[in-house]
């Protein structure tokens, strides 16, 4: 009896190993950054497509500004000053957090 359990443990993981029950490897690539065959559900892929959907401007940058900072009650100054340097410098300087980000639309 021992025996027969071990066999049909065996054969069981065996099973579960070839079959579909098992989760997809996230290291496969299809040649495109951060997709994988985990259907797009890695985090690196979720942030790229999240940065990427960002308009690179000026404008939008303020706007960010201004919704990520709505506990400050300076925000609305800060972020138009920001905005105006960004306007003629083209290059972006967090008010709050002084990163900088270069090549920025002028709109």
């Amino acid at each position: 009896m021992k025996r027969f359990s071990v066999i049909l443990l065996l054969a069981i993981s065996g099973l579960a190993l070839s079959s579909e029950f098992t989760t997809a490897s996230a290291s496969r690539m299809n040649g495109k950054c951060c997709t994988s065959s985990d259907g797009g559900r890695s985090f690196r892929y979720r942030m790229a497509m999240r940065r990427a959907a960002i308009p690179h401007t000026c404008s939008a940058y303020a706007a960010s500004c201004i919704r990520y900072s709505s506990a400050r009650p300076d925000r609305f100054p800060m972020c138009q000053a920001a905005k105006a340097q960004c306007l003629q410098s083209g290059v972006y300087v967090g008010p709050y957090s002084r990163w900088q980000f270069a090549g920025m639309q002028r709109m």
